[in-house]
């Protein structure tokens, strides 16, 4: 009897003896699991340095970020005052070139009063030499009346000896010779005035003629010279006149020019500047974004150090387990939280999210206990 329940209590110490390998081994995979969590939590410390430089890189960088913002504020601002002048310049250029239409305006008058001036030239001309060919059809008429009074003269001149000739030699007495002579006496005085008359009329004729050849001299040379002034002055006027708008379209083409490549330098300048703030301010955005997932990560480590902080505070109440695991739990606590800082891994860019979801490990040592009554 007593050999049976020997027995008996052999196998009930072997099934107790299987159940404690069992819950050994359950207890070595967590133990192994905690010193692989521990080890992660090891890496706290390092990855909260690592993230603070982070974070100050980031607070540095998102400051020359600013820096650039404001460089680029500014140097909008000078561009658009470099836009304002040249507006200004643009008005300016506007109103010199009114200034200048208005002196067109006013050599193109001018140019007018010269063709009106030069019509009405043109109009005296023909009026002077209207003029002159009358004269000179006067001029012919007189001459022909000259030539004429110079023949009949002449005729005269001839016919007197020929009636002296013819007067009768047989005639005699002192009546016949007072006769003739009274007789040759007032036709030769008649004939005498008749001479001066032409002669006189014939120099008037003759001084009539030099008269209107000089003034028809001196009507062609005053008409040739005006011709010529007019000629010369049309001439000047528009070789003035195309000058000056040769220079002013040259002017208004080159100002033109220069205002265009100036806009598009300050167009092609303003673009460029707001594409530049459009990449700082996106750094800019990113840098704040990456701020605030770095921060809400060391909020998320800080809480798991926390909770790991509190579960080896919670070690204590395991002092009175009879187990022994719960000490062997603190001991290996304390030596993972106590080791050297030299071995911690330098692994700290990426955090891994599974540290979000860390539970604490809880020994319940009723089981064990429960185990023991049986």
């Amino acid at each position: 009897m007593e050999l049976m329940n020997c027995y008996q209590e052999i196998d009930y110490l072997q099934d107790q003896l299987n159940i404690r390998n069992v819950e050994a081994n359950i207890m070595g995979e967590h133990i192994h699991s905690l010193e692989l969590k521990l080890t992660e939590l090891e890496k706290f410390p390092e990855r909260v340095r690592v993230m603070d430089n982070e974070l100050m890189r980031s607070d540095s960088q998102c400051w020359l970020l600013m820096e650039e913002v404001r460089c680029k504020e500014e140097e909008l601002q000078k561009a658009s005052s470099q836009i304002e002048k040249l507006e200004s310049t643009v008005l300016d250029s506007q109103c010199e070139i009114e200034s200048l239409k208005l002196d067109l305006t006013n050599l193109e008058q001018r140019l007018f009063d010269a063709e009106s001036f030069a019509q009405h030239a043109a109009e005296h001309k023909a009026r002077i030499d209207k003029l002159l060919g009358e004269h000179e059809l006067q001029l012919h008429e007189a001459q022909n009346n000259i030539d004429q009074l110079v023949l009949e003269n002449k005729q005269l001149k001839e016919l007197l000896p020929i009636k002296a000739h013819k007067q009768s030699p047989s005639t005699s007495g002192d009546h016949l010779d007072k006769q003739l002579e009274n007789g040759g006496h007032a036709e030769y005085e008649s004939d005498n005035l008749i001479l001066e008359r032409m002669a006189k009329q014939n120099e008037e004729s003759e001084l009539l003629i030099e008269q209107l050849k000089e003034e028809l001299r001196e009507q062609k040379l005053k008409a040739k010279e005006d011709a010529e002034d007019l000629t010369q002055e049309m001439a000047e006027l528009r070789y003035q006149i195309t000058g000056m708008l040769d220079e002013e379209y040259k002017r208004r083409s080159c100002i033109e020019q220069a205002a265009i490549q100036h806009i598009q330098e300050l167009e092609t300048q303003v673009s460029k500047e707001k594409t530049k703030l459009s990449g700082a301010l996106r750094r800019l955005q990113e840098s704040h974004e990456l701020a605030h997932k770095q921060a809400m990560e060391i909020k998320k480590l800080k809480d798991a150090l926390e909770r790991f902080n509190s579960a080896v505070n919670l070690g204590t109440v395991c002092k009175s387990c009879s187990c022994g695991f719960c000490a062997m739990l603190i001991e290996l606590s304390n030596c993972s939280i106590e080791g050297p800082s030299g071995a911690r891994s330098p692994k700290s860019n990426h955090i891994n999210g599974k540290l979000q979801d860390q539970a604490l490990i809880e020994w319940h040592p009723d089981e064990a206990s429960d185990g023991d009554g049986r």
